[in-house]
Protein backbone atom coordinates (compact mmCIF):
# COMPACT_ATOMS: atom_id res chain seq x y z
CA UNK A 1 0.00 0.00 0.00
CA UNK A 2 2.67 2.43 0.92
CA UNK A 3 4.70 1.99 -1.83
CA UNK A 4 1.71 2.30 -3.92
CA UNK A 5 0.84 5.61 -2.53
CA UNK A 6 4.16 7.03 -2.90
CA UNK A 7 3.98 6.06 -6.82
CA UNK A 8 0.79 7.56 -7.10
CA UNK A 9 1.87 10.77 -5.16
CA UNK A 10 5.00 10.82 -7.93
CA UNK A 11 2.89 10.24 -11.19
CA UNK A 12 0.29 13.21 -9.61
CA UNK A 13 3.27 15.36 -8.89
CA UNK A 14 4.80 14.99 -12.37
CA UNK A 15 1.93 15.54 -13.98
CA UNK A 16 1.30 18.99 -11.61
CA UNK A 17 4.90 20.15 -12.11
CA UNK A 18 5.42 22.44 -14.66
CA UNK A 19 8.12 20.54 -17.09
CA UNK A 20 9.79 23.82 -17.93
CA UNK A 21 11.41 23.95 -13.93
CA UNK A 22 13.35 20.95 -14.78
CA UNK A 23 13.04 19.65 -11.49
CA UNK A 24 13.41 16.03 -11.35
CA UNK A 25 11.64 14.81 -7.91
CA UNK A 26 13.66 12.93 -5.93
CA UNK A 27 13.27 11.75 -2.06
CA UNK A 28 14.95 8.69 -0.42
CA UNK A 29 12.01 6.30 1.73
CA UNK A 30 13.56 7.67 4.56
CA UNK A 31 11.86 11.04 3.77
CA UNK A 32 8.31 9.44 3.30
CA UNK A 33 8.70 7.44 6.86
CA UNK A 34 7.55 9.90 8.93
CA UNK A 35 4.13 10.97 6.77
CA UNK A 36 3.57 7.55 6.04
CA UNK A 37 3.45 6.78 9.77
CA UNK A 38 1.01 9.79 10.06
CA UNK A 39 -1.55 9.25 7.42
CA UNK A 40 -1.91 4.89 8.60
CA UNK A 41 -2.78 6.37 12.00
CA UNK A 42 -5.91 8.07 10.58
CA UNK A 43 -8.66 7.15 8.39
CA UNK A 44 -8.65 9.11 5.27
CA UNK A 45 -9.26 8.63 1.74
CA UNK A 46 -6.80 7.21 -0.34
CA UNK A 47 -6.81 10.29 -2.70
CA UNK A 48 -6.33 12.43 0.33
CA UNK A 49 -3.38 10.44 1.43
CA UNK A 50 -2.25 11.23 -2.06
CA UNK A 51 -2.55 14.88 -1.66
CA UNK A 52 -0.85 15.16 1.70
CA UNK A 53 2.13 13.19 0.64
CA UNK A 54 2.34 15.58 -2.24
CA UNK A 55 2.51 18.47 -0.11
CA UNK A 56 4.69 17.00 2.12
CA UNK A 57 7.18 15.76 -0.67
CA UNK A 58 6.80 19.43 -2.28
CA UNK A 59 7.59 21.22 1.06
CA UNK A 60 11.00 18.91 1.87
CA UNK A 61 11.92 19.42 -1.46
CA UNK A 62 11.89 23.23 -1.21
CA UNK A 63 13.52 23.58 2.02
CA UNK A 64 16.15 20.80 0.28
CA UNK A 65 16.96 23.27 -2.10
CA UNK A 66 17.30 26.37 0.32
CA UNK A 67 19.49 24.49 2.62
CA UNK A 68 21.49 23.98 -0.71
CA UNK A 69 22.25 27.68 -0.96
CA UNK A 70 25.64 28.44 -0.14
CA UNK A 71 27.82 31.81 -1.86
CA UNK A 72 29.88 30.82 -4.66
CA UNK A 73 28.27 27.43 -5.10
CA UNK A 74 27.76 26.58 -9.32
CA UNK A 75 24.54 26.18 -8.36
CA UNK A 76 23.28 28.59 -6.20
CA UNK A 77 21.08 30.09 -8.06
CA UNK A 78 19.36 27.52 -9.73
CA UNK A 79 18.85 25.89 -6.00
CA UNK A 80 17.51 29.56 -5.25
CA UNK A 81 15.37 29.14 -8.08
CA UNK A 82 14.10 25.62 -7.61
CA UNK A 83 12.97 26.44 -3.99
CA UNK A 84 11.28 29.15 -4.89
CA UNK A 85 9.55 27.47 -7.42
CA UNK A 86 8.89 24.46 -5.44
CA UNK A 87 7.04 27.12 -2.65
CA UNK A 88 5.02 28.15 -4.98
CA UNK A 89 3.77 24.56 -6.32
CA UNK A 90 2.54 23.57 -3.10
CA UNK A 91 0.33 26.94 -2.79
CA UNK A 92 -1.02 26.13 -6.20
CA UNK A 93 -0.96 21.93 -5.34
CA UNK A 94 -2.67 22.75 -2.06
CA UNK A 95 -5.66 25.07 -3.12
CA UNK A 96 -6.05 22.95 -6.07
CA UNK A 97 -6.93 19.98 -3.91
CA UNK A 98 -8.81 21.96 -1.27
CA UNK A 99 -6.13 21.86 1.80
CA UNK A 100 -6.19 25.44 2.50
CA UNK A 101 -6.72 24.91 5.70
CA UNK A 102 -3.43 22.54 5.82
CA UNK A 103 -1.97 25.84 4.01
CA UNK A 104 -3.11 28.29 6.94
CA UNK A 105 -2.39 25.92 9.29
CA UNK A 106 1.71 25.51 8.11
CA UNK A 107 2.41 28.78 7.22
CA UNK A 108 3.01 30.10 10.23
CA UNK A 109 5.82 27.15 10.82
CA UNK A 110 7.07 27.80 7.35
CA UNK A 111 7.73 30.97 7.75
CA UNK A 112 9.52 30.91 11.17
CA UNK A 113 11.42 27.97 9.54
CA UNK A 114 12.52 30.21 6.41
CA UNK A 115 13.62 33.25 8.91
CA UNK A 116 15.34 31.04 11.00
CA UNK A 117 17.53 29.41 8.07
CA UNK A 118 17.85 33.08 6.44
CA UNK A 119 19.49 33.62 9.99
CA UNK A 120 21.79 30.64 9.45
CA UNK A 121 20.02 28.15 11.59
CA UNK A 122 19.43 25.07 9.46
CA UNK A 123 18.36 22.70 11.79
CA UNK A 124 16.60 20.18 11.03
CA UNK A 125 12.70 20.33 10.34
CA UNK A 126 10.09 17.70 10.33
CA UNK A 127 7.14 18.61 7.87
CA UNK A 128 5.37 15.31 9.17
CA UNK A 129 4.73 16.55 12.59
CA UNK A 130 3.16 19.58 12.06
CA UNK A 131 0.72 17.76 9.31
CA UNK A 132 0.46 15.59 12.15
CA UNK A 133 -1.20 18.29 14.49
CA UNK A 134 -3.32 19.55 12.03
CA UNK A 135 -4.96 16.07 11.44
CA UNK A 136 -5.21 15.62 14.92
CA UNK A 137 -7.27 18.86 15.03
CA UNK A 138 -9.23 18.16 12.23
CA UNK A 139 -10.37 15.14 13.59
CA UNK A 140 -11.35 16.58 17.07
CA UNK A 141 -13.05 19.46 15.27
CA UNK A 142 -15.22 16.81 13.75
CA UNK A 143 -15.51 15.35 16.26
CA UNK A 144 -17.18 18.40 17.91
CA UNK A 145 -19.37 18.62 15.41
CA UNK A 146 -20.52 15.18 14.72
CA UNK A 147 -21.12 15.59 18.73
CA UNK A 148 -23.65 18.46 18.36
CA UNK A 149 -25.68 17.00 15.53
Amino acid sequence: MNRQLIEDTFRLLQAEMSPIAGIQLQLSPAGFEQLLSVLERHDLEYNRKVHLLGIHTILTLAAERHMECAPHHPDLTRNILDGDYLYSFYLQFAVKYRELDLVAYLAPSIKKMQIRRSNGDFAEENPAAGMEQFLNQERRQQNRTSKAI
